[in-house]
């Protein structure tokens, strides 16, 4: 019985590491097929034709083409059978732990709802019936898999979340047992929330640290990991956006900004802004506002 690496080993030159989301049709022709499967990112197996068993750890299910499956990264033993038509069709949507923490930091305060006062096991894999919607779904992505061209990047991004929350609406449950595997992205998972959420507020980074339960060095080497760049340069540069963005609007002053941003002084705020845009927020509203006028005057 071979092993065989996933996703890697099937299509190998299609594969791209920093692709965090690969969706790839799978059919098969052997009567029945055993494998061993090392699963180097999650993946959601949806079987269209055929049967397929998996076994995890101490657990085993066997789905068939009313049934997909969701499995996290690890090694498990799959035994694949044809139908009765004699066809083994799936397609293969793989993700990291990064892609599924992006979803539910993106739509957080629905999981929270889902998850409030709620104790839900965490499982390896986790099976979901198909509906109307979802075996549309699954149809949608074989019809764009046979153009025969890999999906782009953002498309596969868009079909992610799109099944994602469409569980989340229906079977809330069922999909948060699914576990993340590395202690580290749930640690990174909070760190993001605590930062994302306080761009605007006068927070330091030393409180961030706290309201991650870590200390300033273990939080500052995490937040390099996962952003790039340090957390003062980070925050000073999203800060900055924002204020650019509120700026772009003439209704809001250079004075009224500051505050909006989560600074105390109007002066500290123009400092920082200069540092970023080389100019005051005086000059680059003044800049942007000629801009427009000038575009709305070529329209004329």
């Amino acid at each position: 019985m071979q092993v065989i690496n996933l996703p890697q080993d099937l299509n190998p030159a299609q594969y791209r590491e920093e692709d965090h989301i690969l969706i790839r049709p799978f059919t098969s022709l052997c009567k029945t097929k055993k494998n061993r499967v090392i699963l180097h990112r999650n993946m959601i197996h949806l079987l269209i034709e055929g049967r397929k068993t998996v076994i995890y750890g101490g657990q085993s299910t066997t789905v068939n083409d009313d049934a997909f499956l969701f499995l996290a990264a690890g090694s498990c033993l799959t035994t694949s059978v044809l139908s009765d038509k004699g066809d083994y069709q799936a397609i293969l949507l793989y993700f990291s732990d990064h892609a599924l923490l992006d979803f539910y930091m993106k739509y957080d305060r629905l999981v929270q709802q889902h998850r409030q006062g709620k104790q839900l096991q965490e499982a390896s894999f986790i099976t979901f019936e198909k509906d109307v919607f979802l075996r549309n779904y699954i149809e949608s992505l074989r019809l764009m898999l046979q153009l025969g061209q890999p999906l782009p990047q953002e498309v596969c991004i868009l079909k992610f979340e799109e099944l994602l929350f469409y569980l989340l609406q229906t079977a809330p449950d069922t999909l948060l047992q699914f576990k993340v595997n590395n202690t580290g992205s749930m640690q990174d998972f909070e760190i993001r929330k605590a930062v994302e959420g306080n761009i605007t507020r006068p927070v330091t980074v030393e409180e961030l640290a706290f309201l991650c339960s870590m200390s300033l060095s273990t939080f500052k080497r995490r937040f390099t990991k996962i952003y790039g760049t340090s957390p003062q340069r980070w925050l000073l540069e999203q800060k900055m956006q924002v204020a650019a963005r509120l700026l772009m609007d003439r209704q809001n002053k250079p004075g009224d900004v500051y505050d909006k941003v989560g600074y105390e002084s109007h002066s500290s705020f123009t400092k920082s802004f200069r540092q970023v845009f080389g100019v005051t927020p005086s000059a680059y509203q003044e800049q942007n506002m000629n801009v427009q006028v000038q575009r709305l005057n070529a329209q004329d």
